[in-house]
This record gives structure tokens, C-alpha cells and sequence, in this order.
């Protein structure tokens, strides 16, 4: 009798484990739907805007929506039922901020650090975007700018970034090819749905606003030209919510997620955090 090889060892394991990650997947799912609490942003802006899609209506008609249509075709699977999208959203957003905090080289104390900071716990009980905005920002540039741009806040300082990359890479041309793709999706949706992006104008004088505009952009400042400088895109992360005249606790966590790579920096700012966090309730 053969041995068994192997690759043939690895593909025996890898059919359970797929199993197993399946049922704990759908085991969080039902148990979540069941006893997780109402996510405002999902039930009150997201999902109906969905569905408001769902039957070729505008999505920013009397909903409070404000980001671009197209962060509604990723909510698509999960619209049909209020509590199990809900739950199914959190469950994906835990699994993409892992897989983002350890592709930009988060050790597990860090990654451990992330998933309970304040601005990830906010997001995920309020079951907001922020996950499709990290995600964006490991795609290949000219199709990662349709999730940066979900929440400029976030992912504005990204899409400078890669167009200064694009330059030195080929000048006019290339800057283009990077452009013309999310410049035509823009296009089509203000024809579709009238000047949407002024919506998030009236944003700014709300209450929740975090932004720290104007004490913030020095430092924002500071950040986009050490990126370009240095041509890492964590400068563009940090860089982002700093010059934004509206962010939410919740869109700080591009800013966090610039810390993976330094453990002692990013459990610091977790720690400094939960701090102004808990001085504030």
C-alpha cells in the first residue's frame, strides 16, 4: 500500500475544515440573527436603500443614504432578512478586518487589539461600510477605488495616493487608465439619481460628528506627503479622516489599521482610545 502524499495529507484535512468553518459560520449566523441588538445604520439607512434598489427606485429618496450606489450591490445577498443580514454582516466585517489586519502585518496581539477597539466595536454594532473600505485598500488600485471611495473620510487620501502612483508609473495616461473606471461610475449615477454626493454636505453640524478639522490637518498634512514621499499607503489611511470635515468614531479605524505592523503602537492608540472613549459616556 502507498504512502499517501503530501498534498493528498492536505486535501483530506481540507474538506473537514471547510466543514467546520462552514457550520461555525452559520452556527454565529442563526445565533447572531437571533439575539444580536437592531444595527441602526443597517436598518435604518443600508438595508432600505437596498431594497429600494432591489425594485429600480432611487436609494437616496426620504433614506438616509449618502455613499455611492455601488456599496449597495455588496449588501445585495444580504438584504432579504433584517436580523439574518445583520447577523451575516458582522460575521463577514469580523472575517475581513482579520484578513486585512494580518495582510498589513498584524500580530495576533494586535489583531486581538483591533477587533476590540472602539472604532471596530462601534462599526459592528451599528453594522456600517467600514469593512468594504479596508478591503478596497488591498484590491489593485483601479477597482479598489469603487470601495475607498464608499466613504471618502476613509479612503479620499488612498485615491490621491494611488493617482500620484499612477503618474510616476506613466504619466497622463496611466493616471487614466486608473481613473476612467470609477469617473464613469460617478457619471452614470449622478445621471441616475441626480446630485447624490452633496448629501453628504449636510453631514458635517451633526452631533456624532468626530471629525477634528481644523486641529486634525496639520497632521493630515504631514501623513499624505510622508506617503507620497515614502510611497506607503499607510501615510494615505492615517491621512484620510485627519482632513475630513465629517468622520465617525467608526471611520477612524483606516487611521488604526496603519498600525499593524508596530504592536506596541497600535495596542497604545487602542489603550488611548478606549480612554477618550470611556472619559465621554
Amino acid at each position: 500500500m502507498s504512502r499517501l502524499s503530501q498534498s493528498d495529507l492536505k486535501s483530506d484535512r481540507t474538506i473537514p475544515l471547510m466543514l467546520g468553518l462552514t457550520a461555525l459560520v452559520g452556527s454565529l449566523i442563526v445565533v447572531g440573527a437571533e439575539y444580536l441588538p437592531p444595527a441602526v445604520d443597517w436598518e435604518g439607512a443600508f438595508r432600505p436603500a437596498t431594497l429600494a434598489l432591489t425594485r429600480l427606485e432611487s436609494p437616496y429618496e426620504g433614506i438616509g443614504f449618502c455613499n455611492p450606489p455601488w456599496a449597495l450591490l455588496f449588501l445585495l445577498p444580504f438584504a432579504a432578512s433584517l436580523e439574518v443580514g445583520r447577523a451575516a454582516i458582522l460575521v463577514l466585517s469580523v472575517g475581513v478586518y482579520a484578513f486585512v489586519a494580518v495582510r498589513m502585518g498584524a500580530s495576533p496581539i494586535t489583531l486581538a487589539a483591533f477587533l476590540l477597539s472602539p472604532p471596530i466595536l462601534h462599526t459592528l454594532l451599528h453594522g456600517n461600510l467600514e469593512w468594504l473600505v479596508l478591503l478596497g485598500v488591498l484590491a489593485p488600485p483601479r477597482w479598489g477605488l469603487f470601495l475607498v471611495t464608499i466613504k471618502p473620510q476613509m479612503g479620499s487620501m488612498v485615491a490621491l495616493f494611488w493617482t500620484v502612483e499612477a503618474w510616476r508609473e506613466g504619466g497622463g495616461k496611466h493616471v487614466a487608465g486608473l481613473l476612467w473606471p470609477v469617473g464613469l461610475a460617478y457619471a452614470l449615477s449622478v445621471l441616475l439619481f441626480g446630485p447624490w454626493p452633496l448629501r453628504a454636505s449636510t453631514q458635517t453640524g451633526l452631533w456624532w460628528n468626530a471629525s477634528l478639522v481644523p486641529y486634525s490637518i496639520p497632521v493630515g498634512i504631514i501623513a499624505i506627503i510622508w506617503a507620497i514621499w515614502k510611497r506607503d499607503i499607510r501615510g494615505a489611511l492615517i491621512a484620510s479622516p485627519c482632513l475630513s470635515p465629517y468622520v465617525l468614531l467608526h471611520a477612524w479605524s483606516g487611521a488604526l489599521f496603519a498600525f499593524a505592523r508596530n504592536q506596541r503602537l497600535a495596542v497604545l492608540s487602542v489603550i488611548l482610545l478606549w480612554a477618550v472613549a470611556l472619559r465621554n459616556i
